[in-house]
């Protein structure tokens, strides 16, 4: 169930579930975003290669420039559905609370069911075809279909820098957490155990 709790602050605590006293704690960085940024370079990368491949590609210029302040505002738009697409990995029956964190100008999908570590993966990665998507679109418009490209590109550049953060943890639990494992959320942060029985 998707529970939409609006604007709250980055470190609201929601109702968690209680952890195994066997879980591992997951360490990420104390400044998420920040530390982040670096997995960004190579998304924004292929937009600009995408960019000026078309550029060089079409006889005239692709992107109607009036038109990119409206391609950044789509991109801005799909942020909170970057994150109902996280919500809707998760197990059936959990809940999931998904709001906005003004102070950080960005948006949030909290849950502290238990998840396999591919579900973890599918459900880090799944919004990056808000980004892959209109960079399709973009490249294969016409070249004189200027304003749709203004459009797609932009929105495609928020769309696939935006889940730096998701690249990292990924990243992260492909190298730290074992096969098998689940993880679950807290208030506290990520941890990983195996289920009852299951050897470490």
């Amino acid at each position: 169930m998707i529970q939409w709790v609006g604007c709250q602050k980055w470190d609201t605590d929601f109702p968690d579930l209680p952890l195994p006293a066997r879980a591992n704690r997951l360490e990420f960085p104390k400044h998420m975003l920040t530390a982040a940024l670096p997995y960004g370079v190579l998304p924004m990368l292929v937009c600009y290669a995408a960019l000026f491949g078309k550029i060089a590609a079409s006889p005239v210029f692709p992107l109607d420039r009036r038109f990119v302040p409206l391609g950044l505002l789509l991109g801005l738009l799909l942020i909170p559905v970057h994150e109902v697409l996280h919500a809707v990995c998760f197990p059936k029956g959990a809940t999931v609370y998904v709001g906005l964190a003004p102070e950080k100008l960005a948006a949030f999908a909290v849950c502290f069911s238990p998840v396999s570590r591919r579900r973890f993966c599918v459900m880090s990665l799944l919004p990056v075809v808000l980004g892959a998507a209109p960079l399709a679109l973009f490249w294969i418009f016409p070249a004189g279909w200027g304003a749709a490209a203004a459009l797609c590109w932009p929105a495609a550049m928020i769309g696939l820098v935006s889940p730096c953060p998701d690249y990292m943890s990924v990243l992260r639990v492909l190298r730290r957490v074992p096969a098998g494992a689940l993880l679950q959320a807290s208030n506290s942060g990520w941890y990983w155990y195996f289920e009852e029985g299951e050897e470490v």
